[in-house]
Parts: structure tokens; sequence; C-alpha cells
């Protein structure tokens, strides 16, 4: 995933960090029960046996992540 700021107490504005999909569950979680009415974001699917190829599903659900952490 691929994050930016333009915070200065970053002296790189853009890093790529890799999490795994357990990481936003945990997160998730912790945004709904903070959130009160706000609706919290779905992620993307865990895994699906006719996913494909493993690149093509790896790459939708990073995208469904970046998504996630977006909205």
């Amino acid at each position: 995933l691929y994050l930016q700021t333009n915070s200065k107490a970053f002296t790189a504005k853009t890093s790529c960090v890799r999490r795994r999909y357990r990481e936003f569950v945990w997160l998730r979680r912790q945004l709904q029960k903070n959130a009160g009415l706000v609706p919290v974001p779905e992620l993307p699917g865990k895994s699906s046996f006719f996913a494909g190829s493993t690149d093509e599903f790896i790459e939708k659900r990073r995208q469904g992540l970046q998504q996630f952490l977006e909205k």
C-alpha cells in the first residue's frame, strides 16, 4: 500500500508499507468500536476458491484495501 503525507515530520512524502489482511480486520474492528453512527467501509473478500490466478487476486485485493483506506 502506498501512503502519502504532507506532514513536515516525515522526510519522505510517499512510502510503501506491507500489511497482512488480518491487520486490516483489526483496524476495521477498532474503527467500528469508535465510529458511533458513522458507517465503516467494508473490506474486500479474504479469499475466493475461483479467484483466477493468484497474482490477479492479490492485485484485486490490494486495490480493495487501498480503497478501504481512502474511504
